[in-house]
């Protein structure tokens, strides 16, 4: 039994890493530095309550930047 290709989601964006943790209380495995651009990233464990966090946070990003365009 093997890890799965997709069975893990790295997180590079401390926005979104915040969202998760703090909005929707999802808990992150670890977290580390890329090791060429030595970004942190945080991994989380990919589930259906983890897709469904991350596209409401895509839906009120884009919502956000639209209502900004037309300010």
């Amino acid at each position: 039994m093997g890890i799965k290709q997709n069975e893990f989601f790295y997180c590079y964006s401390p926005m979104l890493f915040y969202f998760l943790k703090f909005d929707k209380s999802l808990e992150y495995i670890c977290t580390g530095k890329h090791i060429v651009s030595n970004k942190q990233f945080w991994q989380f464990k990919r589930t259906p309550e983890l897709e469904k966090a991350i596209d409401e946070f895509k839906e009120r990003k884009l919502k956000f930047f639209n209502s900004e365009k037309k300010s």
